[in-house]
């Protein structure tokens, strides 16, 4: 019996710490599952945000603890000129199963 409880307590922590370093996520992976899941929320709508504009799409990406964060700049709507000032930016958490959140 205590034997079994040790051996899954020993199960457990192993299965924690490799999915907290995630290793099957790379930073490329990531990114490319952060933009479509962005782009997937934007679907259906008629004017909606996207990266068609200068300097958009992925600024940076940061492995963390159980995945990515991946920052995204976008911009919405349409828009008169394509200046920074009119863009937007979010952060994007990537997580080890390649869910974007």
């Amino acid at each position: 019996m205590h034997k079994k409880l040790t051996l899954s307590i020993i199960f457990v922590v192993a299965s924690m710490i490799l999915f907290a370093f995630s290793p099957w996520i790379t930073k490329d992976i990531a990114e490319k599952r952060a933009l479509t899941g962005f782009q997937n929320q934007q679907k259906d709508i008629v004017d909606g945000c996207g990266f068609n504009c200068v300097g958009c799409g992925v600024v940076t990406s940061e492995k963390v603890l159980f995945g990515y964060i991946v920052r995204i700049e976008y911009a919405c709507g349409l828009i008169s000129e394509d200046i920074r000032e009119n863009h937007q930016k979010k952060n994007v958490f990537v997580s080890f199963l390649g869910t974007a959140h």
